[in-house]
């Protein structure tokens, strides 16, 4: 194919994904729009005290997602300091909220390369990273889900979900993990760069990925608890539908930041124990309390440090391979 071939595909790929974002966004604006008498007469409540530890709880999951991508990169032979490791990651993630994960992952690259980062050893340890987020949010899922699918007539969903989960977790916890970054490294010419994530290691990362989805899962279930009445014996449940909600929106890759495909996961899954209306607006008020979770890092982060060292300049750094 021609290069304007790869523009116009490009192109009409972009469009795609905007298209598919606002149709879904749309569709819960009209729903929500049409249904807003049942919106304003819910008994809505604010406990400031619950919102609180949401938050904390929140946080405290990302900065495991942190910590445990930092620990793959320096596997790979990257090297980041904790600080520099959130104000990378948080930053860079923030390209996510564009159509695709092309940019996610560049940005990323360009500002740990500022640090000294090489950005294949950068981009490696992402994806690598995500696979194992992904893998570990699929498990937390599969594992708290099976009575609401049973309740909601949609038995034959969890055995899909599990055996999914059951594939990535042989993909990440065995040696084809290793193999594919292999060959990956070998396709673009990188082979310089291959150091392996040891099978110990692999273990430690999947438990710390457990713990923050359920951490993550917690502070979901004392969000909505914060905003209506529900039972205390629901945070199991709520444990699976924030993970299952957010692994979909971020497989959605047709979508910025799994826009309206999120919401539209946790409406329905919610709808089990609020009315429907009620639970689309949940949805969206945690659209917006998470990205405010996602903005409040990086507004303190860059108040306090700048972002004069993160611009990148130079030639690419050379890999620092870690033995043993």
């Amino acid at each position: 194919m021609s290069e304007s071939g790869h523009a116009r595909g490009r192109w009409l790929l972009r469009w795609f994904e905007r298209i598919a974002g606002g149709v879904v966004v749309a569709f819960l604006a009209v729903y929500l729009a049409r249904n807003w008498s049942e919106v304003t007469a819910h008994p809505w409540t604010i406990h400031w005290t619950r919102m609180a530890l949401a938050t904390i709880g929140v946080l405290g999951a990302y900065s495991v997602f942190v910590l445990c991508w930092r620990r793959i990169l320096g596997h790979l032979g990257g090297r980041l300091s904790i600080r520099d490791a959130h104000r990378v990651w948080y930053i860079g993630n923030l390209a996510r909220y564009v159509p695709g994960k092309v940019l996610q992952l560049a940005g990323t690259a360009y500002l740990a390369r500022a640090k000294g980062v090489s950005p294949v050893l950068t981009v490696s340890a992402s994806l690598t990273s995500q696979l194992f987020v992904l893998a570990a949010g699929l498990v937390v899922a599969a594992a708290t889900l099976p009575e609401l699918a049973a309740a909601a007539g949609r038995e034959a969903v969890w055995p899909i979900g599990f055996g999914i989960a059951a594939l990535l977790l042989l993909f990440v916890l065995t040696p084809a993990l290793d193999f594919a970054y292999r060959l990956a490294l070998r396709a673009i010419g990188r082979s310089e760069y291959h150091e392996a994530v040891p099978a110990r290691e692999r273990i430690v990362l999947l438990a710390a990925n457990l713990a923050a989805w359920m951490v993550f899962g917690a502070g979901f279930w004392l969000f909505v608890r914060a905003l209506t009445p529900i039972e205390a014996d629901t945070l199991v449940s709520m444990i699976g539908i924030s993970a299952a909600g957010y692994v979909g929106g971020y497989l959605a890759v047709f979508v910025p930041g799994g826009l309206g495909v999120r919401e539209g996961l946790y409406a329905v899954l919610l709808a089990a124990y609020v009315p429907p209306t009620m639970a689309v607006a949940i949805a969206i008020f945690c659209r917006l309390w998470l990205t405010a979770c996602e903005l409040l890092p990086v507004s303190v982060l860059v108040a306090r440090y700048g972002l004069a060292d993160l611009r990148a300049g130079g030639s690419e750094p050379a890999p620092r391979p870690i033995h043993g």
